[in-house]
């Protein structure tokens, strides 16, 4: 729906990455959106996922259309239809091997924690080991896991 872990990644992203990233949202108009949404990217369980990824994919486009009245880019990271979503940094079929070798490797990744966006974080990419999540600083899960 919407693209909403890549854009939640995108956004998770440009938050860590930015410092004031937060603030120019919240001059933008949008602070209370971002707040609700960052509280529910930390939502123990699963249950109303389907209400959940709809709920945040509205307040990622109240955020985005916030933004882009503002003069921000877009966070919308939606491809053309057919092709694959996000900002296609990982290729199709991305995963540990099949031979064992990725268990011999230190991480080759840190993905969300909670399993709701599409950021991942590349060991050259990290200026912290293991780099945080936008929503409450908890720290990425390696991949593969550990």
């Amino acid at each position: 729906m919407r693209g909403v872990r890549d854009r939640l990644g995108r956004l998770c992203d440009q938050l860590t990455r930015h410092g004031t990233m937060g603030a120019e949202i919240d001059a933008a108009g949008a602070g209370r959106e971002l707040a609700e949404l960052l509280g529910l990217l930390s939502t123990d369980g699963t249950s109303g996922d389907g209400d959940l990824a709809e709920r945040l994919g509205d307040l990622l486009d109240t955020i985005e259309e916030a933004c882009a009245r503002h003069g921000l880019v877009t966070l919308d990271v939606r491809s053309p239809a057919g092709e694959r979503p996000g900002d296609g940094r990982l290729p199709p079929g991305f995963g540990p091997a099949s031979d064992g070798t990725a268990a011999q490797r230190a991480v080759d990744a840190w993905v969300c924690p909670w399993s709701r966006c599409g950021r991942v974080v590349f060991p050259e990419e990290a200026a912290t080991a293991p780099p945080a999540c936008a929503a409450g600083g908890t720290p990425l899960h390696a991949f593969p896991p550990r």
